[in-house]
């Protein structure tokens, strides 16, 4: 019940809210341009946004926003240059998260990396860790012999000090 609240509050009545957010994606699914709703958006175009809805809704047949984020996917570059304002009303839609769980959990992955017996760790390395650490499903993936041969094959001093691993 709590995440409902969370989620009703983050969603408020303004025009960022979450019925700003349904109509966003109403118009895309309907292929229709609402001309106040995009008005309200300085990235989108009304006259190109209602021309390349119309086109794209003609074209391609899609039920969700997932389903017409792969029909973009799929099309070569000139062809989707000429579904730009679809393009940009797809990533609004998908850029909007539901809650801001991924940005606390970085927060508090920082506290932990950044602690007072790494005080002198600089802004570059820091930055290395934390994505380390927020990507760690992929980190654990990662085969580290062809990683240490790696890093140990791009200087003679590395290779001299480490040696080899065959």
């Amino acid at each position: 019940m709590k995440t409902i609240v969370v989620i009703g509050s983050r969603f408020d009545k303004s025009a960022t809210g979450a019925c700003s957010y349904i109509a966003l994606e109403r118009m895309l699914l309907e292929g229709e341009a609402d001309v106040e709703l995009v008005g309200a958006y300085p990235e989108l175009d009304n006259h190109a946004m209602s021309t390349q809805l119309a086109m794209f809704r003609a074209q391609f047949t899609y039920e969700t926003v997932e389903h017409a984020r792969a029909h973009l996917q799929t099309m070569c570059p000139e062809v989707c240059a000429l579904f730009s304002q679809v393009e940009q009303l797809v990533r609004l839609l998908l850029v909007c998260p539901a809650s801001s769980c991924t940005a606390e959990r970085s927060f508090s992955a920082l506290r932990r990396l950044k602690t007072w017996l790494r005080n002198s760790m600089t802004q570059v390395r820091l930055n290395c860790v934390a994505v380390c650490h927020v990507h760690q499903s992929m980190m654990d993936g990662m085969d580290l012999r062809a990683l240490a041969e790696e890093f140990v094959g791009r200087s003679e001093i590395r290779r001299k000090l480490f040696g080899s691993f065959g």
